[in-house]
């Protein structure tokens, strides 16, 4: 089942704790192998460091349940996290702090408009750079991949054709995202409003802006596209969004909103 979880690293100062600490230390737990290791729909993701009474908080989403074994032993306690040239031993090890049924978000709420907050910087791929900009099918489609890659078999079938290319319909020739399997229009959901700005992060050397803030997203297009767009938004607060997901980008969660 998807879920969150969080550890506190003792005697860490999170402010000397670099995006590729924390990744290096969460990757070795759960990319297990080269193909793992270079997924861009991994199964988890992994908040920045935060300032904690106790030390440095470290904030790990999973959508396996086979990776929650690895995160409990990995972040047992007693056990010794080591973030660049610092270190601590847990005190107490990985706690679980929120969680949903696969079967629970794969029943749409009946919702269909979504206010995401990005807690954390979002970026997107853009060939071989990135962009800020989190354009609602950008979004879907990231979570789409990931929801293909890590949900369990058995659930009803997720059906969301993204846009084509060749004109409102996106080159279905009509309207579009009428019958499953159909492209729907771009115009079929869309931002409604926005309130956030942009971040730059320094990773490896690189350069990556992010974006920070509220959007809301709307869905104008059949129940089928409706229903698929509120799966995957359900499913953003415990995989993230957007690249770099396992070294801090793109934590999210759903607020309230208008209907």
């Amino acid at each position: 089942m998807p879920s969150r979880w969080q550890f506190v690293v003792p005697g860490v100062d999170p402010a000397r704790v670099r995006l590729e600490h924390v990744h290096a230390v969460v990757s070795r737990w759960f990319d297990v192998d080269l193909a793992a290791h270079r997924s861009h729909a991994k199964a988890y993701s992994v908040s920045p460091p935060v300032d904690h009474p106790a030390g440095t908080l470290v904030e790990v989403g999973l959508l396996d349940d086979a990776l929650v074994d690895r995160l409990r032993a990995g972040a047992a306690p007693g056990a010794v996290i080591r973030f660049g040239a610092q270190a601590g031993a847990l005190v107490t090890g990985a706690r679980q702090v929120a969680g949903v049924s696969w079967l629970e978000l794969a029943r749409p709420s009946g919702d269909a408009a979504w206010s995401l907050r990005f807690l954390t910087p979002a970026t997107f791929r853009r060939g071989n750079g990135f962009t800020p900009w989190p354009d609602p099918w950008s979004v879907v489609a990231g979570l789409r991949a990931v929801w293909r890659a890590s949900a369990p078999a058995g659930l009803p079938e997720l059906v969301l054709p993204l846009p084509g290319g060749g004109g409102p319909g996106g080159g279905s020739g009509g309207p579009g995202g009428g019958q499953p399997g159909e492209r729907p229009d771009r115009d079929m959901l869309w931002v409604s409003d926005i309130d956030g700005t942009s971040d730059v992060v320094k990773v490896n050397g690189r350069t990556v802006s992010g974006f920070l803030g509220r959007i809301r997203y709307v869905c104008d297009g059949p129940a089928t596209l409706v229903g698929a767009v509120d799966r995957l938004l359900r499913l953003a607060p415990y995989s993230g969004v957007g690249a770099q997901r396992g070294r801090g980008f793109g934590l999210v969660r759903l607020e309230p909103t208008w209907r």
